[in-house]
């Protein structure tokens, strides 16, 4: 996969949840090949149809902004992709339930992300499908892949790390969870798995 660092040194984020270990037999692209990292202010995230699986860009303008989501890194911590769907989870017992498309960590913070930028109506009941899906998805591989993978290894990955989930439409559809119908799948993700859910096309870590 196109890298941003050339530095294949794993990064602390990855080493405190041993995410090499856990995640060892979920696919065949291993954790340590599959990874990127960067301390850009701005990466520019997105679900890469021609490699089929998500990647990221610290160029602006090589990207169509609308369908990405803006990791911003103002103090330039060591970011971490790492592309699960397609790639680093691919394993058939795996992947039944769905998997979202990739995790973005730093030592204190995993955010898993899911792109719906291929939604092409901005139809209410159709974005409100695709918000129930990606829920969905969102979910199930934190609850039933990572944290339990991890878990088998003796590892609480929210005794290392804050975690929260987004989902990310295409920009110009002005999909945020101020609608009604995605508040209440926000209220509803917030009450039933005590992590915040977001609509949103950006996020700046801390």
């Amino acid at each position: 996969m196109p890298r941003l660092s050339n530095n294949r040194t794993l990064p602390n984020a990855i080493m405190q949840l041993k995410l090499c270990y856990a995640l060892r037999n979920c696919g065949q692209v291993k954790v340590i090949n599959a990874f990127d990292k960067s301390n850009n202010v701005n990466l520019y995230v997105y679900d890469d149809a021609n490699l089929k699986y998500s990647d990221w860009n610290n160029n602006k303008h090589a990207v169509l902004l609308s369908k990405t989501f803006n990791a911003q890194n103002p103090n330039n911590n060591t970011l971490v992709l790492l592309p699960l769907d397609g790639c680093i989870i691919t394993g058939a017992h795996f992947i039944q339930g769905g998997v979202c498309d990739c995790a973005l960590l730093t030592d204190k913070e995993m955010s898993f992300v899911e792109f719906k930028t291929n939604a092409l109506s901005p139809n209410n009941f159709t974005i409100f499908q695709h918000a129930q899906k990606a829920k969905d998805q969102l979910w199930h591989t934190y609850d039933k892949i990572i944290d339990s993978e991890c878990k088998n290894i003796g590892i609480e990955i929210n005794q290392y790390v804050s975690i929260d989930f987004y989902v990310v439409f295409d920009s110009n559809f002005s999909v945020t969870g101020v609608r009604a119908d995605l508040q209440n799948l926000q209220d509803e993700f917030l009450m039933n798995n005590h992590y915040p859910l977001f609509f949103e096309n950006s996020k700046q870590f801390k």
